[in-house]
């Protein structure tokens, strides 16, 4: 692996750098766009988004002309770096509720078939990336608080017409048969959600993408969109359509600049714990877990049985995208204290790794597809976190559209036919970055209250205050 193509040398130092790519071998990186040339379709953005609507676009029509350009190597992004959960939901998805208050049947069944009909695609094209389905448990594992968040969460989804099938409420004593928690208060279950191991689902499909004739660039950075055309560092790329797949690294030049906002997060990884120390921490059927803290944490087993802890929620300075995998120790031991308050049993368990990255927020807080039949433009993001599986369904959904294929995931109620400029804009910094930090200091000034209080005045205060910081 050449220097230029190891998703690992931005490790700042003293810090450990992505487990994901730890032993990973890199497909030999393409070259850059060196020249000026032509496509049907064209794809700024080699994450999970572009990606899966070059395969797709190969599905439904094989001949199409399809170029695919990265500004870095092809999962230099969230793609390569995530919590690896696929789930079969989106953040939001109370946004697209009708009248009655439900989310659609149909839209319904297009998120609870999302998991085994990735499964069945990464099974048939061979793309061996630790996917595990599993179901994912999320506990009131930590203070009592939390059992009314989980309680409320489960009547939301019931609320949107989701089944028992589909969400369920564990007790304490059967979320304990599960996950051994600190302080088990019962939790949401749903099947509807993986494992995978990031970087080889984002590497795995880049080759098959490629084997089907994608033309694809790296190191290609599309520094000004525009209808017809993408003009890159080095040469131009005029195409019928253009599809804007860049998420939290949409920078100036970009139609989605300041449209998307870059949030931070992190994750650590423990050494591979032994067979005991798995009978003591549960995790027998490889479910992924969250608790119901307010900076949303995501944990999982991995295939060579780490315990791996991510959480949300830092901003830089200027809203600009987090590119170097490192992160500080310092944020790496927030994490470490997540994954102890939780498992107090790793107490002694050495950490390996710590980095980070950043996500795509958008200010409406719900994803989108968007095609703008009149300019050639089309978009799909605003994941804010949860993007490995939606990309999946919405790279289809686009790839439809893009063909001009009328399906039931075109009729979706989170795609819409308007200008991507329509998409509101986030308020000018430092703005942003203010609100994020008040938002994260309350939500830390609630835990550190619980943990020495428990619940009290002070802690009821400090909760009514984050429920009118949250953006939900």
């Amino acid at each position: 692996m050449t220097e230029a193509a190891n998703p690992r040398r931005d490790a700042q130092p003293g810090t450990s750098s992505a487990l994901w790519w730890d032993g990973l071998e890199h497909d030999t990186i393409e070259p850059p766009l060196e020249t000026d040339t032509t496509a049907d379709i064209a794809i700024v953005g080699g994450g999970y988004t572009g990606l899966w609507t070059a395969y797709f676009l190969k599905q439904i029509q094989p001949n199409v002309d399809v170029v695919l350009v990265e500004a870095k190597q092809i999962g230099h992004g969230a793609s390569g770096r995530n919590g690896g959960w696929l789930m079969g939901t989106l953040e939001g998805c109370d946004a697209f509720a009708d009248d009655s208050g439900e989310l659609p049947l149909t839209a319904r069944q297009q998120l609870t078939q999302l998991v085994s009909r990735a499964g069945e695609i990464l099974a048939k094209e061979s793309i061996d990336c630790d996917f595990h389905h599993g179901g994912c448990i999320m506990a009131a594992a930590r203070h009592s608080v939390q059992i009314a968040r989980a309680q409320s969460m489960l009547a939301s989804f019931h609320g949107l017409g989701f089944g028992e099938d589909d969400y369920h409420w564990l007790t304490p004593t059967e979320l304990s048969d599960r996950i051994q928690v600190a302080n088990p208060g019962g939790a949401v279950f749903t099947p509807h959600v993986a494992r995978i191991q990031p970087a080889k689902l984002v590497t795995g499909l880049a080759s098959v993408v490629k084997s089907l004739g994608v033309r694809v660039f790296e190191h290609t950075r599309a520094h000004d969109i525009h209808s017809g055309v993408i003009h890159c560092d080095r040469g131009s790329i005029q195409a019928r359509q253009i599809v804007v797949a860049t998420e939290g690294y949409s920078e100036v030049g970009n139609p989605l600049y300041r449209r998307l906002i870059p949030v931070q997060t992190g994750m650590v990884a423990t050494e591979p714990l032994s067979d005991a120390q798995w009978a003591g921490l549960g995790f027998a059927n490889k479910e992924t877990f969250a608790d119901y803290t307010r900076a949303a944490t995501y944990l999982q087993r991995t295939a060579d049985n780490r315990l791996v802890i991510g959480a949300r929620g830092q901003y830089q300075p200027g809203g600009l995208p987090q590119h170097g995998l490192g992160d500080t120790p310092a944020t790496g031991q927030q994490r470490e204290r997540i994954a102890l308050s939780l498992f107090p049993q790793l107490a002694g368990v050495h950490f390996t790794h710590n980095w980070g990255g950043s996500v795509g927020v958008p200010r409406s807080w719900h994803p989108h597809v968007i095609h703008d039949a009149f300019s050639g433009i089309a978009t799909a993001g605003g994941y804010l976190g949860e993007g490995v599986g939606a990309s999946f369904l919405f790279g289809q959904t686009l790839a439809e559209l893009l063909i001009g294929e009328d399906t039931e995931r075109t009729r979706m109620p989170w795609v819409t036919r308007r200008s991507i400029e329509e998409l509101k804009r986030w308020e000018p910094e430092p703005f942003p970055r203010l609100g994020l930090k008040a938002t994260m200091m309350a939500f830390g000034a609630e835990e550190w209250l619980l943990e020495r209080y428990g619940e009290s005045i002070p802690v009821r205060a400090i909760g009514w205050l984050c429920d009118q910081l949250s953006p939900h």
